[in-house]
């Protein structure tokens, strides 16, 4: 036998070993998966059981939130104004109102900014209506003229009855309003004839019609109302990122919604509590419509805008630049 033998097959034999502990050693512990994206602040929204919330349920359940490396606390509010003073306080970050919301928020100190309109990018989406009861004889616009219309006012409702009703000939002194909030007590009202009129907005209004109110006006031939997503100025300035990576998310969601709405029938029930004899009827006028997020265009914040000025509501001017962000979709 060659001398060096022995050492070489002994040298041979630790390499072996070595190179089994190493590849066993790897198997024993999986690596962790890449990951896809760096992680950014949490970001926590208010909910109101809306339709208009729809499309974040919706990224919530098929994981895209999770897709974008993002952590999304949808924290639910009963109503706005308890929704508005958490974003006031600092407690949630974003939220989904409408675009008079967001303006007395600016003109009360608290800065948020618009970055995509939810729903109303076209006249379809969203609904308000003026509702006649079914113990009333209206049945068309002449037949409103000082006749007292429930709705809350200094809010949208009110911005809706102005709206429509000068937008189908009626004088301002000829519209008349009864300060009725609580949207619940308002169908109650109307439905027993109480009230002779009320503004409802979707899907309240819906229900309304399924149970005999007569449709005199809605928002659906001219675009007057948007719901509109919004952040609190020191979110956008650090994790901007993060809010577009949402939106990103809430795109996704709208287009699932849009190829086939009523897969989603049992989160509109649970989270945005539309009642099912809505679900399930078709005598009423309500569709689940949503478009790619966009921002206002300036009319329809100036339209706002305006009316608040004309009804005392603002304490300083404000503009377009003043409530809206193009940052997020790339439109700044």
């Amino acid at each position: 036998m060659h001398p060096k033998r022995p050492l070489f097959l002994m040298a041979l034999s630790v390499l072996t070993l070595a190179l089994v502990f190493t590849i066993t050693g790897c198997n024993s512990k999986p690596a962790s998966p890449p990951e896809k994206t760096p992680k950014t602040p949490p970001l926590r929204l208010g909910m109101l059981p809306i339709q208009d919330n729809l499309p974040f349920w919706v990224a919530e359940r098929k994981g895209y939130f999770a897709d974008e490396g993002l952590q999304v606390e949808l924290i639910g509010f009963p109503s706005a104004m308890e929704r508005d003073s958490a974003l006031a306080a600092g407690q949630i970050d974003g939220a989904l109102g409408d675009i008079l919301a967001v303006a007395q928020l600016n003109n009360g100190g608290t800065k948020v900014r618009i970055v995509s309109v939810g729903q109303g990018a076209t006249a379809e989406e969203g609904r308000f209506a003026i509702l006649a009861s079914p113990k009333s004889s209206i049945s068309s616009v002449d037949q409103l003229k000082n006749v007292p219309i429930g709705c809350s006012l200094k809010t949208i409702n009110e911005y809706v009855v102005d709206q429509l009703l000068t937008g189908a000939g009626l004088k301002p002194e000829e519209i008349k309003k009864n300060q009725m909030p609580k949207i619940p007590l308002r169908l109650e009202a109307l439905l027993n004839g109480t009230l002779q009129a009320a503004v409802l907005p979707d899907p309240i209004a819906a229900l309304a019609e399924v149970k005999g109110a007569r449709l005199i006006l809605d928002d659906t031939r001219e675009n007057i109302t948007q719901t509109v997503i919004y952040f609190r100025e020191p979110v956008l300035e650090q994790n901007l990122e993060g809010v577009q990576r949402l939106m990103r998310a809430y795109a996704r969601a709208v287009e699932d919604i849009q190829a086939g709405p009523s897969a989603f029938n049992d989160l509109l029930a649970e989270k945005a509590r539309v009642p099912q004899e809505v679900l399930s009827s078709s005598a009423h006028g309500m569709q689940v419509l949503f478009s790619p997020p966009q921002l206002p265009t300036e009319d329809q914040v100036r339209r706002v805008l305006d009316w608040m000025s004309a009804n005392g509501l603002l304490d300083r001017p404000l503009g377009y630049q003043d409530l809206v962000d193009g940052r997020v979709l790339g439109k700044a």
